[in-house]
């Protein structure tokens, strides 16, 4: 079987993510040591537990974690083209300790080269609808 490495990097990636930022929002909480508003880390746990369960998805081929990583990954490069527009603002309980002007630039960058490479044919190919026969539609990207 061949190995498609982009997709398991990526896949990866998402998990790392995804684990990383829930085992820390833990830890902390745990620890007694978390400052964030609830609904901000209600926000984070759902992000990062759906970063976790997208990364998991892609590595097995499936096709709602793939419409659902371009759509995240594509409203996430427009919030941030947003925030560089100071058109909307995050709360501060949502900034890290990076700079947010790089944070947003590596993120911009990041998810533009994920959906650069998952809207390619040979990868899009990858994705059948075998597993969902009830759709009917060709998909978006």
């Amino acid at each position: 079987m061949k190995h498609n490495w982009g997709l398991i990097a990526f896949g990866l990636i998402e998990i790392s993510i995804g684990l990383v930022t829930l085992m820390v929002v833990i830890t902390s909480l745990i620890l007694g040591k978390s400052t964030k508003p609830l609904e901000v880390l209600i926000f984070v746990l759902t992000t990062s537990i759906l970063s976790l369960s997208l990364g998991i998805g892609i590595l097995k081929h499936n096709l709602v974690s793939y419409h659902l990583l371009l759509f995240f990954a594509t409203v996430i490069i427009l919030s941030k083209i947003l925030i560089f527009a100071k058109i909307i603002t995050l709360a501060g309980a949502l900034e890290t300790h990076l700079y947010p002007g790089t944070k947003n630039i590596i993120s911009i960058i990041y998810h533009s080269l994920l959906i650069g490479y998952f809207i390619h044919p040979s990868v899009k190919k990858q994705f059948t609808k075998k597993e969902m026969p009830y759709f009917s539609q060709k998909p978006t990207f």
